[in-house]
């Protein structure tokens, strides 16, 4: 009798120990995955141009420019709407650029992504090769992004600044 109880014992100690080195081994065997929340820090992005309230404005992550236009107040009247993308993503750090629908001189401005060589040829300092470099750069999403474009320096570009869009 004192065999079986024996016997018993290190069927019990044994199994005992099984379990702990597959609980060691495996620490999710017997318990569920924890849900992984991802907390992302809001994001803080400056709007500048024909808006009610230019500046910094603070948004949540994964907002768009037009939720930044509607924080900002909405469009002032000359604003040149439909060269702001109002679909693209917002990154933390970003200015977004809202054009006047005319340059200073009461021309309308030239847009970087949808203008023909033909147009971009009509600006001041800017011919055939200049033209055919900034249709081969596409797409801008500021004014500033002409710099990427071989022969457009900063002077140049604010020469430019006042007559063209993104």
């Amino acid at each position: 009798m004192r065999a079986i109880r024996h016997d018993r014992l290190t069927q019990i100690l044994v199994g005992a120990s099984l379990a702990l080195v597959v609980a060691v081994l495996f620490p999710g065997a017997w318990s569920r995955p924890a849900v992984a929340t991802v907390v992302q820090p809001r994001i803080r992005v400056s709007i500048e141009g024909l808006v009610v309230t230019p500046g910094a404005h603070e948004l949540e992550f994964g907002a768009r420019v037009s939720d930044l236009v509607a924080l900002a107040g909405g469009f002032l009247p000359g604003a040149a709407r439909t060269l702001v993308a109002l679909a693209a993503p917002l990154t933390d750090g970003q200015v977004v650029q809202v054009p006047a629908l005319t340059s200073v001189a009461h021309v309308p401005r030239v847009s970087l992504n949808s203008a023909t060589r033909a147009q971009l040829e009509e600006l001041p300092g800017v011919g055939p090769a200049t033209a055919q470099r900034i249709v081969e750069h596409r797409p801008y999403s500021r004014i500033d992004d002409l710099l990427r474009v071989p022969g457009i320096g900063p002077k140049k570009l604010e020469q430019l600044r006042p007559l063209v869009a993104p």
